[in-house]
């Protein structure tokens, strides 16, 4: 009995790493993605509209709350699925090629 606790545990904190690990890789890409959107409407807002400046700094927001380490209770997952859904009306507005497969965050269960 103890022999599989142990080894439960081990698989659980073994996929836990690694959901975390693709749920940070996806949240560092859209506050990458993000920043420079900022960036460039700061240099030329003529090119990126105040609407889509107002969204971006929106996720930018969003970004902020979720929390980086495991608090119970932040409701994480629907702060990230905001997230998530605000990405790709930006991306729309911006017409924004965005790869298929990004986002693998997008099949976590908690």
């Amino acid at each position: 009995m103890e022999d599989g606790k142990a080894i439960g545990a081990a698989e659980g904190r073994e996929m836990g790493c690694d959901s975390g690990f693709d749920i940070g890789k996806d949240l560092g890409f859209y506050q990458g993605w993000v920043q420079q959107w900022l960036a460039a409407a700061d240099k030329h807002p003529e090119v990126v509209p105040a609407r889509v400046q107002k969204k971006l700094a929106e996720i930018n927001a969003l970004l902020d709350e979720v929390p980086t380490t495991n608090v119970e209770g932040a409701h994480f997952a629907d702060r990230i699925k905001k997230v998530q859904q605000k990405f790709k009306v930006v991306a729309a507005m911006l017409g924004a090629n965005i790869p298929a497969d990004l986002g693998t965050s997008n099949t976590m269960s908690f």
